[in-house]
């Protein structure tokens, strides 16, 4: 089993928006942000909160409980002491998560019985850590009744939220993922969140799992881990890696298909502690059993559910001198099947993950073609999938087979789907994406596990990056796109050239810095915040024509130059064997 990149260094919610501001809707319009930069994690040390002082101010209350919540490790008794029992008893810090840059210093409100305090560059997360964007102007300002109990000024209606300053965040969080299966219960999705740092990171990752999908996203990926468990303290991890989960709760005993399942994402999610090889469950004292009878589930024992999908593992195609080609860097030869022989002249090129079946845009770029990649001795080998095309971009694929088109018409660009392949009749169905139909698109990519779209768009002077997610049915079927978020100001220029896939929850951004000569590359995160140019960024020197990259963290992502490639993270050239091509990258 491949070990994912885990985003070790905070992605500091809070310092995203010292930049600008994204919000991530339920539904309908689409807003923007702007890409922000990343914070370096510092060691933190214990804090203990303060309890309130008698006689304190309304103000001085307000105050005192916005500082108690700095404690660390947090716990919340003492901050419960600064508002009223009924609302000590009601509060639920646990619901979200509220950062902020800055703050002003409380003010009392007109009514005289409330104080208001501003934040700076808030952004809120959800009770399972995920990122929800910035707060809307009306967030910003948080009031504060306040009462009176036993003598003394409390607050009776606090939010319900931990809030706490950047600064405090990116010394204690840091970002990894939660694994959840699409509606077809093949392939795992990631779902980037906030965990704290220190020793407990199993327990951490294994407390955002139970909380389950955010409600936003439940007709986008489904769980097995039943609701209502909780795994107690702590997750024990042994001498020899197995992880313990002792989880308590009113849920039922699994069935062992869906043990299996439920397994496998605890297993993907837990793979982010180094310490971990394997996990062993009970649920209510009662171990759960796999359909093998073993009651250990090894960590490779998940490969099959893979979110970067089964992979051409490390082979490159591309198009030469009007040929499709495939091999490695240094060799590059064309392909047996039709597409590797003259006469086609491929304008783009996407292959399918699994490798076996190519689609190419022809160079009038009105047809889109479908065959294999090598010879399968079939007079019908090649399929014409969409001929009434205007200006089609390169295709992507997911893992199910579903191929992805942009058409780019006058009228704004247009998302297809071809899906199914029954009797060489594929179905292709338009998708309407908010933020992308209608507007000028330029580029499109989905997710291997088929439920995020991301495409480039122009406004005005200056591209953007349009991140969708796509709901699915249980039958694999894109029912519809939505929860749309847009980033600008990636990299600091004005045009995006080109985007890839670097992990299955990570993508690539090249901008130009001098047009021709000097290119930037960024790396996003696929929730919609961004790591910055400081932390991820890489310059590349020459001609780059785009990127060749791949959710598979184990093959390395390229700056394509027409002669040869850059490894991104060695920076390493590599001279293309055989001569130039016109594009180059992985299967997808």
């Amino acid at each position: 089993m491949r070990r994912p990149a885990v985003l070790v260094a905070a992605l500091v919610v809070g310092a995203a928006c010292l930049t600008g501001c994204v919000r991530v809707p339920d539904d309908g319009p689409v807003v923007t942000s702007k890409a922000g930069s990343q914070l370096d994690e510092q060691p933190a040390g214990q804090a203990d909160a303060v309890p309130p002082a008698p006689g304190a101010s309304r103000q001085a209350i307000v105050t005192g409980f916005l500082d108690a919540m700095t404690a660390w490790p947090v716990q919340t008794n003492v901050v419960k002491e600064y508002l009223t029992d009924d609302s000590a008893e009601a509060w639920n810090p646990e619901a979200g998560t509220i950062v902020y840059s800055d703050s002003s210093p409380p003010e009392p409100e007109d009514d005289g019985a409330g104080v208001s305090v501003h934040l700076s560059s808030g952004d809120r997360l959800d009770a399972s850590g995920g990122w929800r964007g910035s707060l809307g102007p009306r967030e910003e300002t948080l009031h504060f009744k306040i009462g009176v109990e036993d003598g003394e000024f409390r607050i009776i209606d606090p939010p319900n939220a931990l809030i706490v300053p950047a600064s405090w965040f990116q010394q204690r969080y840091r970002q990894v993922s939660v694994y959840y299966f699409d509606p077809t219960s093949k392939i795992l999705v990631p779902e980037p969140v906030f965990v704290p740092v220190g020793q407990q990171l199993a327990t951490s990752l294994v407390s955002a799992l139970l909380t389950g999908p955010p409600r936003r996203l439940r007709d986008v990926i489904t769980t097995y881990v039943p609701h209502g468990l909780d795994e107690g303290l702590s997750v024990p991890v042994s001498d020899s890696g197995v992880a313990e989960l002792s989880l308590s709760g009113d849920a039922p005993q699994p069935s062992p298909d869906s043990a299996q399942l439920m397994l496998a994402q605890f297993a993907w999610t837990l793979q982010q502690d180094p310490q971990v090889t394997a996990v062993r469950l009970s649920i209510g004292g009662t171990g759960v059993t796999l359909p093998s009878g073993a009651t250990q589930y090894d960590l490779a024992d998940a490969a099959d559910f893979d979110p970067a999908g089964n992979l051409a593992a490390g082979e490159l195609f591309g198009v030469r001198n009007g040929r499709v080609v495939s091999g490695t860097p240094d060799l590059l030869a064309p392909v047996t099947g039709p597409f590797g022989k003259p006469g086609y002249g491929p304008a783009e090129l996407a292959v399918a993950p699994q490798g076996a079946r190519a689609a190419i845009v022809t160079q009038d770029r009105a047809h889109v073609l479908e065959g294999p990649v090598l010879d399968v001795n079939s007079p019908t080998q090649v399929t014409t999938i969409v001929s009434d095309g205007v200006d089609l971009a390169r295709p992507t694929w997911d893992y199910a087979g579903r191929l992805w088109l942009l058409d780019r018409g006058p009228d704004g660009a247009r998302v297809r789907v071809v899906e199914g392949r029954d009797d060489d009749s594929p179905r292709v169905r338009h998708v309407r994406v908010p933020g992308v139909t209608g507007q000028d698109a330029r580029r499109l990519l989905v997710s291997r596990d088929g439920t995020r779209l991301v495409a480039v768009v122009r406004r005005g002077d200056a591209t953007h990056l349009v991140i969708a997610r796509v709901t699915l049915g249980v039958n694999g079927r894109v029912d519809g796109a939505g929860l749309s978020t847009v980033i600008g100001g990636i990299g600091g220029a004005s045009r995006i050239v080109d985007i890839a896939w670097t992990s299955p929850s990570t993508i690539a951004v090249l901008t130009p810095v001098r047009r021709g000569s000097l290119f930037e590359v960024d790396t996003v995160v696929a929730d919609g915040s961004t790591l910055g140019e400081d932390a991820g960024s890489t310059i590349v020197t020459g001609r780059v024509r785009g990127l060749a990259g791949s959710p598979d963290v184990d093959q390395p992502s390229y700056a394509v130059l027409g002669r040869g490639l850059t490894d991104l993270v060695t920076r390493v050239a590599t001279e293309i064997g055989g001569g130039a091509v016109t594009l180059l990258d992985y299967a997808g």
